[in-house]
């Protein structure tokens, strides 16, 4: 039996800053390497497939952003197995020199592999 959405959740966040630290290896743990699984990014694209979504997260540590950002007002939902999380994700990263607050909408999808919730799916959206 896999562990809680919850904590798949939260290991999500903490992959996610670990990213803006420059480290992709957690990130890259918790995602599904399946070729059906899907990122909306908040620069607007559409990336499917495993090979696709690595590279662009690898992009996204290679930066070493900085900053936290943290989930807010989430709401998850599970099936044994799927799971659904929505809410915001909210705080700040280092761009040219300067925080830049993070406001954004979004979803995270999940599948029980290997008894595991993995990702595969997330989509975000930069709310104005």
């Amino acid at each position: 039996m896999p562990g809680t959405l919850e904590s798949a959740t939260q290991s999500f966040y903490d992959a996610l800053n670990a990213v803006l630290g420059g480290d992709v290896e957690p990130m890259l743990a918790l995602w599904s390497h399946a070729e059906d699984v899907t990122y909306m990014s908040p620069f607007g694209e559409l990336l499917v497939g495993w090979g696709t979504i690595r590279d662009s997260w690898q992009r996204q540590a290679d930066q070493h952003l900085g900053g936290h950002v943290g989930p807010d007002q989430l709401h998850h939902f599970a099936s044994p197995e799927l799971g659904c999380v929505v809410g915001f994700e909210r705080g700040s990263v280092e761009i040219n020199g300067a925080a830049t607050p993070v406001n954004i909408r979004a979803t995270s999808l999940y599948r029980v592999e290997d008894d595991r919730w993995m990702m595969i799916g997330h989509h975000t959206d930069p709310l104005g």
